[in-house]
């Protein structure tokens, strides 16, 4: 009988950056697109960081725990992000580091015995409710993912970590790689940008609106106004689409119609393998995403549509 569920260790995927003080919450406001003021103790959400022209630097997940914020974003960006954090944090009484530096680890585990599986083997209550963390046994961090499927991030100092994944491989669980992650996330229709992306696509073409990634309400932060504009007026015109090829993808890829000649209608954002092919989230020209799409060139593989578990933008506002 195949295993009910699978983990991942997440160290080469995903890093974590934490950022504390006493103005940590104030300072954070300003800087990303969601509204921290109403982030509860242990609840999580979307947010991104973005360039004064609304080109996202980067996207993560941000939990508050205590009076901390945990960011979970590409690997390859956290030292950047890390280092825009410091240089306008001016006076704000803010720390920001990476707690891979502190020793600590990040393990994915996903499927529909994943959550007994990890009550069993942490003995406690393990948090259900999707954007919820709690503290475990062994100072582990267990946070359920944003999305439908049942899936949890756990982090934390790396033994207790390393001991959790064995005791859940004894109980059935398959270990992957992080491609398999990927995919699982890919499917939620959520991704990261990486270097290979960063300052391509505003938060919007993500779908991060949909995925309550973004306020419209709260105060000025860096790319705002295009943000506010684009949501305002009606100017959104790429998205988010799952896409299928038989070729591999890789984030970074243009993709083509013969419609648009040379020009570029789209560029994959995350990319996995997809049984014998392969999957990808990619923002596309909306007006043209269903038109004959290739992967590289025009004379490159034929890419399909696959599905979202979610109505995308501009399905959302009637105009798609």
């Amino acid at each position: 009988m195949p295993s009910q569920f699978f983990l991942a260790s997440l160290e080469s995927e995903l890093g974590i950056i934490q950022v504390r003080g006493p103005d940590a919450g104030k300072f954070l406001q300003g800087q990303f697109s969601s509204d921290l003021q109403g982030l509860a103790e242990g609840q999580g959400q979307w947010s991104s960081y973005s360039t004064a022209k609304g080109r996202m630097i980067a996207n993560f997940y941000i939990l508050r725990q205590e009076d901390v914020f945990f960011l979970l974003l590409a690997a390859d960006l956290a030292e950047d992000v890390v280092a825009r954090l410091l240089k306008f944090r001016l006076m704000a009484k803010v720390d920001v580091s990476r707690m891979e530096n502190q020793g600590w680890s990040l393990l994915g585990v996903w499927g529909e015995g994943a959550g007994r599986a990890l009550a069993s083997t942490l003995q406690g209550t393990v948090p259900e409710e999707t954007h919820r963390a709690a503290m475990m046994s062994g100072g582990l961090l267990l946070l359920r993912t944003p999305w439908g499927e049942p899936a949890w991030w756990a982090a934390g100092p790396a033994a207790p970590l390393e001991s959790l994944g064995q005791k859940l491989e004894e109980t059935g669980g398959a270990r992957t790689g992080a491609d398999g992650w990927r995919h699982a996330a890919i499917v939620a229709g959520t991704a990261f940008i990486t270097r290979a992306t960063s300052e391509q696509v505003i938060p919007q073409e993500l779908n991060l609106e949909v995925l309550g990634g973004i306020s419209f309400k709260k105060g000025c932060y860096p790319g705002q106004e295009i943000v506010a504009r684009t949501h305002y007026l009606g100017r959104l015109k790429n998205q988010c689409y799952r896409i299928q090829s038989p070729a591999e993808m890789h984030p970074g890829e243009h993709i083509f119609t013969p419609d648009m000649g040379d020009q570029a209608i789209g560029t994959v954002i995350s990319a996995a393998r997809d049984g014998d092919g392969h999957t990808a989230l990619a923002v596309l020209r909306a007006a043209n995403a269903q038109d004959s799409l290739h992967l590289g060139s025009l004379a490159g593989p034929r890419i399909g549509l696959g599905t979202l578990p979610y109505a995308l933008p501009l399905e959302q506002d009637g105009t798609g």
